[in-house]
């Protein structure tokens, strides 16, 4: 990925970044409070009282002391009792467990959102795609009690063909995760970054890079797929996956991508065994348009817009009940 981080790479020297963090907790923070969107007041209400809930239901079972039926091993659990190894007490303070709730809502609710939204976009709009698709889940299945994590799901190659293909067009944190260039400076490419310096790849980029992926701005499942009648090769396969990255990789891999891919397979594995779908007739939500921007115009790409994690509106889709 360096050719990705040198040409894609968003670098800048923030000199104001430590006034910044210093001034947070003297009043920034407040100013900040009092002006947030409502939306926003309600999602921090919404998360910090779930989590005093969750936080008063595990002092109650410690209180009560351990019983097998009562403790629900979530990841909440195991962050209220994680142990700091030098001073052998918690390693979260209170205020650190509302901190890692607020992270776990976005990063385990809105990311799937994201996959979800664009996911539909792209299926209900694309007949032959979706066809294929639910002839694969409808024929491995027998019922929809099957859909589970396990053998019969991985065999699903089209499915999660069409999931990757979703993630690579839709990905949910599009921006760059940015790094700090470390003291001794980082040569990249024949270009030498300074200690201090910010530098990211961002994630929409490297994943419409026409090196990798043909078409990029098209929804094609079958780029994931080697087949030799539709001329995809194990070379083209191999390239495409070497770019794919929707999770990130390497110390900040996402830890909880195992559990978004089960989450989501069976999710779409059970709702097209069920149910028939289509767009909604007319509707345009989610769609690009000649009033958009510049690079905001095909009307066949999902529109995403970044905010750390990607904002949308639609699809409108249209569900009905399978006919058997």
């Amino acid at each position: 990925m360096v050719n990705q981080v040198a040409e894609g790479a968003k670098i800048s020297q923030l000199p104001i970044l430590d006034l910044w963090v210093w001034l947070k907790p003297r009043g920034l923070d407040k100013l900040f409070d009092s002006v947030a969107p409502k939306d926003i007041e309600h999602f921090w209400k919404f998360v910090d009282e779930s989590a005093e809930k969750r936080i008063k239901m595990e002092e109650e079972i410690q209180k009560h002391g351990p019983d097998a039926k009562n403790i629900r091993q979530d990841m909440f659990h195991y962050l209220m009792n994680a142990k700091d190894p030098v001073t052998g007490g918690p390693a979260l303070s209170r205020n650190d467990l509302l901190a890692e709730a607020n992270l776990l809502v976005v990063a385990g609710a809105d990311t799937t959102a994201v996959t979800m939204c664009g996911f539909f976009f792209y299926i209900s709009r694309n007949p032959q795609i979706y066809t294929r698709l639910t002839n694969e889940i409808r024929s491995t299945f027998d019922s929809v009690d099957e859909i589970r994590g396990g053998t019969k799901l991985s065999s699903c190659q089209y499915l999660r063909a069409c999931i990757d293909e979703g993630l690579r067009m839709c990905p949910a944190g599009g921006a760059e995760l940015d790094r700090v260039v470390l003291p001794g400076g980082q040569e990249v490419e024949g270009t030498l970054l300074p200690e201090g310096v910010h530098v990211g790849c961002p994630t929409w980029g490297f994943l419409r890079n026409e090196e990798y992926f043909y078409d990029p701005n098209v929804y094609r499942p079958e780029r994931w797929i080697v087949d030799e009648k539709t001329g995809v090769t194990a070379e083209d396969v191999a390239r495409a996956q070497s770019c794919f990255f929707p999770f990130s990789s390497g110390p900040y891999n996402c830890v909880g991508k195992n559990l978004a891919m089960l989450e989501i397979m069976v999710t779409i594995a059970r709702t097209l065994y069920r149910m028939d779908l289509r767009a909604l007739p007319g509707d345009t939500l989610g769609e690009g348009s000649p009033e958009l921007p510049w690079g905001r115009r095909n009307r066949h790409v999902f529109q995403l817009t970044d905010a750390w994690i990607g904002l949308r509106n639609g699809p409108m889709v249209q569900f009905k009940k399978r006919e058997v």
